[in-house]
């Protein structure tokens, strides 16, 4: 049963990698001398380039011959109403291990903020169901182990494809190990068993890929170098989440639409006034 947990964890972490690693910053940025470190460079360290590369093109071809179709095939079968409900009670799922990583980030504010939405959420918005806490002003902000082990100092390592689970890095790649295994469902109190968080994390993985195909597609038929442009976009926003600054990724698709949701559409230009200046 365990190695069918694990089993569903990469296979969710794959098809959901485009929102779990490029999900919108915090929503509110707690002060600069909370920092427990100061910023780590941003780069593309990637050593094992070759293997990497090998290992994208598996994935890609994973994703077209599978986990695209079963993704595309969730999103017809099911009305958005009910996807949006489905990924609320998701969210709301992974709202303790977001709170824990805020504590230990010393990002109080959003602590606070996350505390806030799990207990309106689960009350209120019937165990998630409702993203109440979002009407009322609090939006969802993602935080994970590897990025607490950033705020401290531990350096982002080499970039590193993973078979199946995609974008990472050896210190993003180790943080997700403790992510998995510390999550909410795995609480013994709740006897939550091995075949209902596969079916969780399945069903999240491809209510995420197919939200983002659009965006997926996008990058496909824009970007000169896949890899490359994949890369970038993942080592900067994971810089990003560390020093709580925007990553400037502007000419890569805008991937922090929130899931469940359209996809955010490129802002349109800004008109000139009669004075010859932007506004």
């Amino acid at each position: 049963m365990r190695s069918g947990l694990l089993a569903g964890v990469a296979l969710a972490a794959f098809v959901g990698l485009w929102a779990t690693e490029t999900s919108a910053q915090p929503a509110v940025a707690a002060p600069a001398a909370a920092a427990p470190a100061a910023p780590e460079p941003a780069g593309a360290d990637d050593p094992w380039e070759p293997m990497n590369r090998f290992l994208f093109r598996t994935n890609k071809g994973l994703d077209r011959a599978v986990i695209r179709p079963l993704a595309l095939g969730y999103k017809a079968a099911l009305p958005s109403p009910v996807r949006t409900g489905v990924r609320n009670v998701i969210n709301n799922i992974g709202e303790p291990l977001t709170f824990v990583n805020d504590v230990l980030e010393l990002r109080f504010t959003n602590a606070g903020h996350t505390a806030t939405r799990f207990g309106v959420n689960t009350t209120v918005g019937v165990l998630g169901l409702f993203d109440v806490a979002g009407k009322l002003g609090v939006p969802i902000h993602y935080a994970d182990f590897g990025e607490t082990l950033g705020r401290y100092g531990v350096p982002q390592g080499p970039y590193l494809y993973l078979p199946i689970l995609g974008p990472s890095s050896v210190r993003d790649g180790a943080g997700r190990v403790v992510d998995v295994y510390t999550g909410l469902l795995n609480l013994h109190d709740l006897h939550v068993t091995y075949g209902e968080r596969l079916a969780v994390t399945a069903v999240d993985g491809l209510d995420t890929r197919a939200e983002l195909d659009s965006d997926l597609l996008e990058l496909q038929r824009t970007a000169t170098d896949e890899y490359a442009s994949q890369r970038s976009l993942y080592l900067q926003h994971r810089q990003s989440l560390v020093t709580n600054q925007k990553a400037a990724v502007d000419q890569l698709p805008d991937f922090d639409a929130p899931t469940g949701g359209a996809p955010r559409e490129p802002d349109a230009p800004k008109p000139a006034d009669p004075n010859g200046q932007k506004e």
